[in-house]
């Protein structure tokens, strides 16, 4: 049995890993082709949306999924629509705020509708991923994903390597129109078999405004955490040249492949058990195999990294980059922290303490930021990464601190 559950890990992280992992080539080959200039616009391009795909969410799936897994199952189709209902409505906020005050941004005004329907189809994306993780579907949502990613990275590959070179808006296009393709497939899917649930389904607004005002603690947190991981390069950008922005955008997505890795391998396999088991397990045991889990994944992760980033800047052949490795493994230590503290954070999350995950995330996203701004404005882009080192470490304390004091029995 341990065998087949290894093997369906396995195939699990292959299909994530090469997705990831096509992404990852393809911006290894746009750092050594594009020009300081462009890879810097890519790069912002990427964190915007990334940080868009958190905005548009508002993340109502911490309310939604909690609910449907902890609740009745026949009520789970009604949650799902009622959920998309909701999102509906943010897209249409969210257009009218996007063009009233992001579409003109230097990075973005050129490419403004691309960027706009490539962040509403990655979150539409996203959470059809995360609901196929919560109902057991998870070989499907991998092969979706690897769909998805493989299939625009490997065409943009292709075409780099044959034609010589890819223009932004092109690459951006082919981008959604990959999105769009496994949105409506998945639509299709599951629409035309449940089609007949689907158009009985009421819209219920107490549900959902309950589950905004519960998910809101959660979005606030989500925010201060993405601010952590990625607004520090709009923090290089403001302070130093486009080249830096680069170094830093490079490094830092090599690194959160760590955060990737330890949400494909653990995470996505055991937190639906420890939301439905842990009203049963008041001694918490589960959280032992839990932690044991993402210590030894971080160790596995984090030495195949180390080992594979000298051979990668070799072949990128830039040196301004493998100048600046001290960054990697800077920021690299402060993933691990971050990671290693999940174990308290689920904790905190399956026992609905959710006002303590906002008070971290507060305290952490708060200081992120002003050190950023003040250690980046001193020591450059090391002083950035040494920001995202001491966050990861205070992120660690500050969970473990909130565990001990609400006396559980686990340590």
């Amino acid at each position: 049995m341990k065998k087949k559950i290894s093997l369906y890990k396995l195939l699990n992280l292959f299909l994530r890993a090469a997705g990831m992992g096509a992404k990852f080539v393809l911006i290894l080959l746009l750092s050594k082709y594009y020009t300081d200039t462009d890879y810097r616009d890519l790069t912002l391009i990427m964190t915007f949306v990334t940080l868009s795909i958190y905005v548009i969410g508002v993340d109502f799936y911490n309310y939604s999924i909690r609910d449907i897994l902890m609740g009745n199952e026949q009520d789970g189709l009604q949650k799902v629509v009622n959920s998309f209902f909701l999102y509906g409505i943010i897209y249409i906020i969210f257009g009218i705020l996007y063009y009233l005050f992001f579409d003109s941004l230097d990075f973005i005004n050129q490419y403004a509708l691309a960027v706009f329907v490539i962040a509403l189809t990655e979150h539409l994306s996203q959470e059809i991923y995360r609901l196929l993780i919560a109902f057991g579907k998870v070989l499907l949502a991998n092969f979706i994903l690897f769909f998805r990613l493989f299939g625009w990275v490997s065409y943009v590959i292709y075409y780099i390597q044959f034609k010589g070179s890819i223009s932004l808006h092109h690459l951006l296009t082919i981008w959604y129109i990959f999105n769009l393709i496994s949105i409506i497939t998945v639509a299709l899917y599951f629409g035309i078999k449940n089609i007949k649930q689907i158009l009985t389904v009421k819209i219920k607004k107490k549900w959902i405004i309950n589950g905004l005002k519960i998910s809101s603690v959660f979005f606030a947190g989500t925010i201060l955490l993405k601010i952590i991981e990625y607004a520090n390069r709009f923090v290089v950008d403001y302070f130093l040249d486009d080249i830096y922005v680069g170094i830093y955008g490079f490094y830092t997505t090599i690194a959160l492949i760590v955060t990737i890795y330890i949400n494909t391998i653990v995470i996505s396999f055991e937190l639906p058990s420890l939301i439905k088991n842990t009203p049963k397990d008041p001694g918490l045991s589960n959280f032992a195999y839990f932690r044991r889990s993402i210590i030894k994944q971080l160790i596995i992760i984090i030495f195949i990294l180390s080992l594979f980033i000298y051979p990668l800047l070799q072949w990128q052949g830039k040196s301004v980059y493998s100048k600046h490795i001290s960054v990697f493994f800077i920021v690299l230590g402060g993933v691990f922290f971050m990671n290693l503290s999940l174990v308290e954070h689920f904790m905190l999350y399956v026992k609905h303490q959710d006002k303590r995950i906002l008070y971290i995330m507060v305290i952490s996203g708060i200081f992120s930021l002003f050190s950023a701004i003040i250690l980046t404005y001193v020591a450059g882009i090391y002083g950035t990464a040494i920001s995202f080192f001491i966050t990861g470490v205070l992120m660690y304390y500050l969970r473990k601190y909130e565990v001990r004091k609400m006396k559980l029995p686990f340590n």
